[in-house]
């Protein structure tokens, strides 16, 4: 019996689908979260920037949008950083992944190339989203 208590154990550790919370009397108890990632390499190497494909990560907790970051790629780092300092990756954060489908995405300027791919990033990461 203390076996199969002590493997149950580990197994709830190692799933990582749980997250500890506490409640308002001190207590904690475990809450399942539904997480999605989708990493875009690979399913956008058709969406160019000015030097290559500009690959995403989005991250969806519970059907919100949880953060978008860019990954590695050969855009000119002058010209991405015009990207990363007008919040384009930060616009959708706290949407459902249905509002973010819909939001207005406008490329930074003097970044052009580099914004319309990160916005064709994003769109085609969140359609692949089967959120629940």
């Amino acid at each position: 019996m203390k076996n199969i208590w002590l493997l149950s154990v580990i197994a709830l550790v190692l799933s990582g689908t749980f997250l500890v919370s506490a409640t308002s009397c001190g207590s904690r108890r475990a809450k399942a979260v539904d997480t999605l990632k989708v990493n875009t390499t690979g399913l956008c190497d058709d969406i160019i920037g000015f030097n290559g494909p500009t690959p995403v990560e989005i991250s969806v907790v519970e059907g919100v949008v949880t953060g978008i970051k860019a990954l590695p790629n050969q855009e000119t780092p002058r010209f991405f950083q015009r990207v990363l300092d007008g919040g384009l990756l930060e616009k959708l954060n706290g949407l459902t992944v249905e509002e973010a489908r819909q939001a207005e995405l406008d490329a930074v300027t003097g970044a052009t190339f580099s914004s319309n791919a990160l916005i064709g990033n994003i769109r085609r990461g969140l359609d692949s989203l089967q959120v629940r």
